[in-house]
This record gives structure tokens, C-alpha cells and sequence, in this order.
């Protein structure tokens, strides 16, 4: 594949016209991927105990 002129050629991107179903196991995929991708860090629970009543 030739990288001369790449720049200059549109990308076209599909879109369906309605969200697709996703089954529990995809959904988990996709969310796996947008965590791996994301700099905010994921945490399991709080950190510290919060005084909520304060």
C-alpha cells in the first residue's frame, strides 16, 4: 500500500441507523475497550470510607 496522497483521499464511515443489540458478553467487550483506551483511572470501589453524614 502506497502512502503518497493518503492525506488527500476522505475517510467514509457508515453508521447504522438505529443502536445495535448487544448481548451481555459484547457489552462487557466494548466496555473492556473503552477502559483500556481511556487515561482515567477505574476504580473497583472508594478508595477511603466517606463521612457522608457531614
Amino acid at each position: 500500500m502506497s502512502t503518497d496522497h493518503s492525506e488527500d483521499r476522505p475517510i467514509r464511515v457508515i453508521l447504522p441507523a438505529g443502536l445495535p443489540n448487544l448481548t451481555p458478553a459484547v457489552a462487557r467487550g466494548l466496555l473492556a475497550v473503552l477502559i483500556e483506551l481511556t487515561e482515567v483511572p477505574v476504580l473497583d470501589g472508594p478508595a477511603e470510607e466517606v463521612d457522608r453524614d457531614g
